[in-house]
């Protein structure tokens, strides 16, 4: 007796299976540690049956990374969606707020998107990186569409490039902030405290100076 061919809603629910268990392993494992095969017995399948669905794990991360921006900026949709207009003040505000919420570096979130281009995208299929650079740049351009109509003083163009500037500050303040064991030894022995970065609040307030010249820059251009 043939087999009968999976659904597309059976094949979904088989990926996103694999994709929870590989989360749910992320949490407690660094990347590195993670092996395809951990993942397939966890998930209950085979590793064949587990590359059908992602080539490498670097797929899979990728697949979890466009997730979690979905469920991020649905968040952040939310928070946008009751305001019919925004001053500069209550969007600087606004996008603060946004940004600490989801400012923990030990998140899934945060350390993806702090290995997103050096070890993710290294080794990922081109069907994967197409459908997550395309999903990225549409979640991003609902957002923007939001703020252009609610703010219409700065434009869409200054909004790509204020949530790209966000995206490197986090990754930027992710990697500082992770020191090795070693090093934490060294400053600490030597008193070196001006070498730590507090990854939150130093995040959070060099995207505040961000904002300050954004606005700056936006009034004097109304003159």
């Amino acid at each position: 007796m043939k087999r009968r061919a999976m659904t597309d809603r059976a094949k979904a629910d088989k990926a996103q299976s694999i994709v929870s268990v590989a989360y749910d392993l992320y949490k407690e494992q660094p990347f590195e540690a993670i092996k395809m095969s951990d993942i397939a017995k966890v998930a209950g399948v085979s590793k064949g049956t587990l590359f059908l669905y992602y080539k490498t794990k670097e797929s899979l991360f990728m697949e979890i990374i466009f997730q979690e921006y979905e469920k991020r900026f649905a968040r952040f949709e939310d928070m946008l969606l009751p305001l019919e207009t925004i001053t500069l003040e209550s969007f600087k505000i606004l996008f603060l707020h946004e940004m600490e919420s989801i400012l923990d570096q030990d998140s899934v979130f945060v350390r993806l998107v702090a290995i997103k281009s050096t070890v993710l995208e290294k080794n990922v299929d081109y069907d994967t990186m197409v459908k997550v650079s395309i999903g990225l740049f549409t979640l991003l351009g609902k957002i923007v569409q939001l703020l252009t109509n609610r703010l219409p003083v700065l434009t869409a163009e200054s909004y790509f490039e204020l949530l790209q500037a966000q995206n490197a500050i986090i990754i930027g303040y992710a990697n500082a902030a992770s020191l090795p064991v070693a090093m934490h030894q060294v400053l600490g022995d030597h008193k070196l405290d001006g070498y730590r970065v507090n990854f939150k609040k130093h995040a959070l307030l060099a995207m505040e100076y961000y904002l300050d010249g954004l606005i700056k820059h936006s009034r004097r251009n109304e003159r």
